[in-house]
């Protein structure tokens, strides 16, 4: 790859993007930790009221059919996620003729497959006894098939409001489009929680939460063509080359959310099937409670990532390899911390937590925090290939190593008890690891020992990069 000269962070500035890098990527850094906040206020607030007013029945039966709708979001096949890559490349690069071929190529054919995936969804709610499948009690077969279908178009809205993020993150607006999503989620949260509290029904709260999200889309829209005015919305620019070109990446990209599935609730069955139910309660919180490491983790590779994307278009490879060294350093220091904490806390919080319902597996606990750290750093790591579009090989070998995993931890299980599958997923992760971060470094072509030398370097800081 070829050279550039070494820049200083804080003055420098990316082709076609507003701002500095400096500036960009604190104020992404600050955005995805508020959105983080944000989803945990509404995961802890939302409970209590829906307990209060609904009780456990119909709270329950709320949980279940809100769920089903979230799969449309597979509907885009992994198109909006390699969209922002390829439309900030180009910006980063001059090319805002190719980010818009891009931008409405991408709407074209996002629209194309949520609308049939929503008459499906719509089809076997109204069609099929889908009420009595999920043992349905506290709705009425009309109730909850009408919940069912605002919530479905509502999961819709969210699926191609999406697309709006890739117009601000190819400009360098990430964090502005972070902090309007926070809003509107916010918004659209209070005013369901209004709603409950004022005894709505699950249609009411449902049609509240699809207005609250149709009028945020509506703003978030005006606010990107007020930021970028040259993205405009149509059809005049839509290419069946661009589809094609983005279609393996996209493909790939699916990779990662069947991983996780595999590896969160393949893990709970396989558990469930050697152990028991009770062995899963354990395992599940003892996991749960690891995984506020992995969230911080995820603050600096989100918010690097729009970064990358941009020092790739503008062939910056100093400050793309410096992004990488920086995003994976400050990701072990933060995984390390997390783990010293939860060492010296867990046990306190799961007492805490589960009220001592739940007895921590002290053995199996630790194996999670080698899993922390191993887990954090590759999954960091893994931006410098993802931020181009060339995740291709690391998706095949997370699924690979996902699927692996679980065979592993059926053989461990008898043996090892929860230790066996905690120790499964260190095996998977180190394994992984290995091969996604020779995969980064080969992007960014650097050496492995100049890597590992400036890793364990004291940190630098932003001011240095």
């Amino acid at each position: 790859m070829p050279e550039t000269t070494s820049l200083q962070m804080k003055s420098e500035t990316q082709p076609g993007i507003a701002g500095t890098v400096r500036g960009r990527l604190i104020r992404g850094l600050g955005a995805t930790a508020l959105g983080l906040v944000v989803t945990a206020i509404v995961q802890i607030v939302s409970v209590p009221v829906f307990l209060h007013f609904w009780g456990v029945k119909l709270y329950g039966e709320w949980l279940i059919i809100s769920a089903i709708p979230t799969y449309l979001a597979l509907s885009d096949v992994g198109f909006g996620s390699v969209a922002a890559n390829d439309m900030t490349i180009r910006v980063a690069a001059g090319d805002r003729d190719g980010a818009l071929e891009t931008y409405q190529s991408t709407r074209a054919l996002i629209s194309v497959t949520s609308v049939l995936a929503g008459i499906a969804l719509l089809s076997v709610i109204w069609l099929l006894p889908v009420a009595r499948w999920l043992n349905l009690s506290s709705m009425a077969i009309y109730e909850s098939r009408t919940a069912l279908s605002l919530l479905s178009v509502y999961a819709l809205v969210i699926l191609h409001a999406g697309l709006f993020m890739s117009g601000f993150r190819c400009d360098g607006n990430y964090a502005f489009s972070i902090l309007v999503d926070s809003l509107i989620r916010i918004t659209e949260f209070v005013a369901a929680m209004f709603a409950v509290a004022l005894s709505a029904r699950p249609i009411a709260v449902a049609g509240v939460l699809l207005v609250a999200r149709i009028l945020g889309t509506i703003v978030k829209g005006w606010l990107m063509l007020r930021k970028s005015p040259w993205l405009r919305e149509g059809f005049g620019r839509v290419r069946i080359a661009a589809v094609r070109r983005l279609a393996l990446p996209a493909l790939s990209y699916m990779a990662f959310p069947a991983g996780n599935a595999l590896s969160l609730q393949g893990m709970v069955v396989v558990i469930g099937f050697v152990l028991g139910p009770v062995a899963v309660a354990t395992f599940s919180a003892m996991r749960t409670l690891t995984r506020f490491a992995f969230q911080i983790a995820d603050i600096i590779r989100l918010g690097v990532w729009p970064e990358l994307s941009a020092a790739y278009g503008a062939q910056n490879w100093n400050l793309a390899r410096k992004l990488h060294r920086t995003a994976c350093q400050a990701s072990l220091l933060l995984s390390i911390l997390a783990v010293v904490f939860l060492f010296l806390a867990g046990g306190r919080i799961m007492t805490v937590w589960s009220h001592g319902r739940i007895v921590m597996d002290v053995s199996a606990f630790h194996w999670l925090l080698f899993v922390i750290i191993a887990n954090s750093f590759w999954n960091t790591s893994s931006v410098a290939t993802m931020a181009s579009n060339n995740h291709q090989r690391i998706a095949a070998a997370y699924f690979a190593a996902t699927a692996a995993a679980t065979v592993v931890a059926y053989l461990l299980l008898p043996r090892f008890a929860l230790s066996g599958a905690a120790m499964a997923l260190l095996i998977v992760d180190i394994t992984v690891g290995w091969f996604v971060v020779k995969s980064s470094l080969t992007e960014l072509d650097e050496g492995l020992r100049q890597f590992l030398k400036a890793l364990l370097r004291v940190p630098d800081g932003l001011q240095r990069l």
